[in-house]
């Protein structure tokens, strides 16, 4: 069995990188009809993360080998 775990920076890293993907591709697709809810998450996702999520919120991945 092996198991690996997130520490915050890890999880900054992959909320980060999320919000640029959605930047990017909102800056590729203004028009699109998802743009304003893709906006909206952009306009208040980070705020939120940072107040609630960041401090209780982590991952873990477990590997499991049949015996």
């Amino acid at each position: 069995m092996e198991m690996m775990l997130a520490d915050q920076d890890s999880w900054d890293r992959y909320a980060a990188a999320q919000w640029l993907t959605m930047r990017r591709w909102l800056d590729q697709n203004p028009d699109d009809e998802l743009a304003p809810q893709v906006r909206a998450e952009l306009t208040t996702e980070p705020a939120r993360y940072a107040r609630y999520t960041r401090e209780y919120l982590g991952w873990g991945v477990f590997a499991l080998m049949k015996r």
